[in-house]
């Protein structure tokens, strides 16, 4: 008995002291509040926490204020940015094994890291600048932290290389690849040529019954959904040609975009607001990772300030207001990536270091119009043009009207923006920003051609002075959710994907019928969780279904409550019947529609329910009630052996890159998978890792009350009190915008930088 109580003790102090040792190897990660000397400071740069461990800077100019703000980024996202530039330069194997090795061969194909260091010499002279400063602040803290960068270092037995100027911009090229690629829906496109315009043209609908436009259309377009009931049967048509993986679904490989997900910002003019002055409200929807992709800030410089959201690895503020005006994003989507059908005419050869194996080489064929992503198919993008590439932030956070505002626009040369604009006098606006690229008239950038003809090349791209701008417009507010946005009054092709316009069509409809919209009336619009298109699904489904199904939604509002059956029956529903659909529409093809996410189809749906039995026979889709009754039983299936309520089935799953390894890392590093509501089409796009990655609010009525929050917290570290600390109102909200407003009391210990 003695021996077995000494075993238990001394197995008892182990386990004691390993803890012990956790802890004290987790604690000295986290940020400590000693002060390094940052080389290159002007003047004392003072630094002070609010109770969520967002930064104010005080500094006597924005160089000084970016070396800070590097310092900062460094002290809490280091890791973070680490894989950033690793991805960029396609180094991610060697940390990851031969799992990363499909998006290293990606990054080396584009040749990212030869963008970046072409393109510094060519940045304007204030943006080179702001960017070196930003690294010096960077290596200050690696420097002045050896082997205190982050836990994720010391587990992967890694130390960080110098920060450079061009990591900043690789961190700005990824950004490019998640906001602008469209290559492979060439590819697909080409392949459907096979197929009668008609036909191509409903199974892939631009214009849709609920376009919510800024730039009018010149005259009434023709629905393309329509279009597909007049379609003949395919049985005669040759089967289409088999496409690689990653190109026939959209978002199966690293860079392609899911046009069905996207960000909303909104401005509403003081005629429609509670305090008479203008309202902006953002919440750009991107992919949730722990941690998250912003980094709450506040900037003041003397009596001039700015606030909002940063990049982790790019000096100024993103979206976010200064003391005079506000400006909020979302993706516009132009098509800026063409391919070529031609000849290498050269190669780039390219070693990827691999983890636990022999570094891989392989030959990237370069054409004439750029790298080859296939063989035969070289790829021309804007973004890998070194003149193309800028970072003109640093001017935004200094316009102080709409004429300086537009200024500052010019030169946002991509990823292509909407950004809507309100300000301290009263105005509210639009802008179009990017690059849009000159093609020979009919060429609309959808599919690919040949690179031989001097004429498919492009004429240059559309001057800056002839973007689209709206200032004031008579209804009192402008609604951008990444649906088509540019009509054909616009007299270039801008793109030939679009998000739906259900997300925009709802904002609206909230708007108009809100009154006088104060905070708390702006946020219950960004938490909206209504499904238009579920409700209008529903109502010309049940019909056809049986007297169950009409009793059961019956009135139904088309909320996806995380608590809701209703909502998981109907998103089943319209699943299967969208299956059922289109793979009748591509019967003897050799596809079916899972080759096939195009996020307006929903209005290809409203479509086949609203005609008749004869359209679906001229068609040659067979037995509209058949097709609905089998996606039915499907449903009944699927709800009888799968998740019952919707908050289930699409249960919030953020991962760090470490705990995507699952175990006790996975239970380390990742979040809390929790229930949530909102869905893919809702104003609040839900998915298990993509979401509202910042929601911000600006009332120029009371602009020290502007609220900012996101998905988890300022830190990206193990231990910390800021790393989750935001996720409770990011889910709830916080009506009276007291937890989450920006300008807060400082608490806790600041940071003075001497210079």
């Amino acid at each position: 008995m003695k021996w077995a109580k000494r075993i238990v003790l001394i197995l008892g102090v182990a386990v004691g002291l390993g803890a012990l040792w956790a802890w004290w190897t987790v604690q000295r990660q986290l940020p400590d509040v000693a002060v390094p000397v940052i080389h290159g400071l002007a003047n004392r740069v003072q630094v002070s926490f609010d109770g969520r461990g967002v930064p104010t800077i005080r500094a006597g100019s924005y160089q000084d204020a970016f070396r800070v703000q590097g310092y900062l980024a460094a002290r809490e996202r280091l890791f973070q940015m680490e894989l950033q530039r690793r991805a960029a330069d396609g180094l991610l194997s060697e940390l990851l094994g031969p799992a990363a090795l499909p998006m290293d061969r990606t990054h080396r194909v584009y040749g990212f890291h030869q963008t970046a260091d072409a393109a510094l010499p060519k940045l304007p002279e204030d943006e080179r600048e702001a960017l070196e400063a930003f690294s010096d602040g960077v290596n200050a803290f690696i420097q002045s932290h050896p082997d205190r960068w982050g836990l994720e270092f010391q587990l992967l037995g890694i130390k960080p290389r110098p920060w450079t100027s061009a990591d900043c911009l690789k961190g700005l090229l990824i950004m490019h690849e998640d906001l602008s690629s469209t290559w492979r829906a060439e590819l697909r496109n080409e392949a459907l040529k096979v197929l009668p315009e008609n036909l191509r043209r409903g199974i892939q609908p631009v214009v849709t019954d609920w376009d919510q436009l800024i730039i009018p259309d010149a005259e009434t377009p023709r629905l393309d959904a329509e279009l597909l009931f007049q379609a003949q049967p395919l049985l005669k048509i040759a089967k289409l040609p088999g496409l690689p993986k990653d190109v026939l679904g959209l978002g199966a490989m690293a860079g392609e975009r899911d046009p069905s997900t996207g960000s909303n910002a909104w401005v509403v003019s003081g005629s429609r607001t509670a305090s008479g002055k203008p309202m902006l409200v953002n919440d750009p929807h991107l992919g949730l990772a722990s941690p998250g992709i912003w980094l709450p800030l506040r900037i003041e410089i003397g009596e001039r300030f700015v606030e909002g959201v940063a990049l982790p690895f790019l000096p100024g503020i993103t979206l976010g207001r200064n003391q005079a005006i506000a400006w909020g994003f979302t993706n516009l989507g132009t098509d800026v990536q063409d391919l070529y059908r031609e000849n290498p005419k050269g190669e780039r050869i390219e070693d990827i270091p691999v983890k636990g194996r022999p570094a891989e080489r392989f030959r990237v064929p370069l054409g004439a119009h750029g790298p080859q992503v296939r063989p035969g198919y070289s790829l021309k993008w804007a973004a890998l043009d070194p003149a193309n590439l800028r970072s003109p932030m640093t001017k935004l956070i200094r316009a102080t009207d709409w004429d300086s505002f537009n200024v500052a626009c010019d030169g946002f040369l991509g990823p292509a923006q909407n950004i809507v604009y309100a300000d301290a006098e009263g105005h509210i606006g639009y802008r179009a920003t990017g690059l849009v690229p000159i093609r020979k008239k009919g060429d609309d950038g959808s599919l690919p051609v040949d690179g031989n003809d001097p004429s498919n090349d492009w004429q240059g791209f559309v001057s800056q002075a002839e973007m689209p701008r709206v200032l004031d417009p008579a209804k009192g507010y402008l609604v951008t959710a990444n649906q088509r946005i540019l009509g054909s009054g616009f007299p270039y092709p801008v793109a030939t994907r679009w998000a739906s316009p259900v997300r925009a069509k709802r904002i609206a409809e909230l708007i108009e019928t809100a009154g006088k919209l104060d905070h708390k009336g702006a946020e219950r619009i960004q938490l909206d969780v209504t499904s238009l298109e579920h409700r209008e699904f529903m109502n010309l489904a049940t019909p056809f279904l049986g007297a169950a199904w009409q009793s059961r939604f019956q009135g139904w509002n088309g909320a996806a409550d995380a608590d809701s059956r209703k909502f998981l029956e109907a998103e089943l529903l319209k699943k299967n019947f969208r299956a059922q659909l289109l793979n009748r529409v591509l019967r003897g093809t050799g596809w079916e529609a899972d080759s096939f996410n195009s996020d307006t189809d929903d209005s290809v749906i409203r479509e086949a329910l609203k005609v008749d039995q004869d359209a679906w026979t001229r068609g040659g889709l067979g037995d509209k009630q058949e097709a609905l009754s089998e996606a039915a039983r499907q449903t009944r299936m699927q709800m009888e052996k799968g998740p019952k309520t919707w908050g289930e089935y699409d249960r919030l799953d953020i991962q760090h890159p470490i705990g995507r390894a699952g175990g006790l890392l996975g239970w380390l590093f990742n979040p809390p998978r929790i229930m949530q509501s909102g869905a893919n089409h809702t104003i609040r796009v839900a998915k298990p890792d993509f979401g509202q990655s910042m929601r911000f609010i600006v009332d120029w009525g009371d602009p020290d009350a502007t609220t900012l929050v996101v998905p988890l917290g300022v830190s990206g570290h193990i231990g910390s009190g800021h790393r989750h600390d935001q996720l409770k109102n990011w889910r709830q909200g916080d009506p009276f915008g007291q937890i989450t407003r920006i300008k807060q009391d400082s608490r806790g210990s600041g940071l003075a930088f001497p210079n």
